[in-house]
């Protein structure tokens, strides 16, 4: 009888295996596992560091390392997740409860992303906490959202594959703040 799967250790191995796609600083090893090849810095979700190699050096967010306004938004609002900042040279794994990851390169772009499905992103990202205008927002449910904007790479996760509604000025869209990503 023939086998239809070789179920060896050896084979699992090379399944499995770390490949380098050579995509530059972000890449996804996985749809659910991001590689970041650290050549400098990074800023991470606190708490998602899955694995790393190299000289790399991990430190938590600072109260006030990003300002006193952001200190008492992220304080008033329960908005942005905690952050942590990872420096140094090396292959950084990051990931969230299995959350599907997408990479955003932001080329003077913005991008407004509820602080939970913010994974990582560039030192060279401007970011701030943002207060919804809309009223639509507000009587969703949600009030604040972090808005990145700049030049480099961003890394958001969703639960599932995300799907992206155009919104137009004579076309609203009205979402579940819990199931709205960016």
């Amino acid at each position: 009888m023939e086998l239809k799967h070789n179920y060896s250790l050896e084979e699992f191995i090379n399944q499995t295996s770390q490949q380098d796609k050579g995509h530059g600083f972000f890449e996804l090893e996985t749809e659910r596992l991001l590689e970041v090849n650290l050549d400098r810095q990074v800023w991470a979700k606190a708490g998602s560091m899955v694995a790393y190699h190299g000289n790399i050096k991990f430190e938590r967010e600072g109260i006030l390392e990003h300002g006193l306004s952001k200190f008492v938004k992220k304080a008033f609002t329960g908005e942005g997740a905690s952050l942590m900042k990872a420096t140094g040279k090396g292959k950084l794994y990051l990931a969230d409860q299995g959350k599907k990851i997408s990479i955003l390169h932001l080329e003077n772009d913005s991008i407004c992303v509820n602080g939970n499905d913010l994974l990582a992103f560039e030192p060279s990202i401007h970011w701030d906490i943002k207060l919804m205008k809309r009223i639509t927002g507000i009587m969703a449910g949600g009030l604040f959202h972090v808005r990145c904007e700049g030049i480099g790479m961003v890394a958001i996760t969703s639960h599932y594959e995300p799907l992206t509604l155009k919104v137009t000025p004579d076309r609203p869209i009205i979402t579940d703040p819990n199931a709205t990503v960016a």
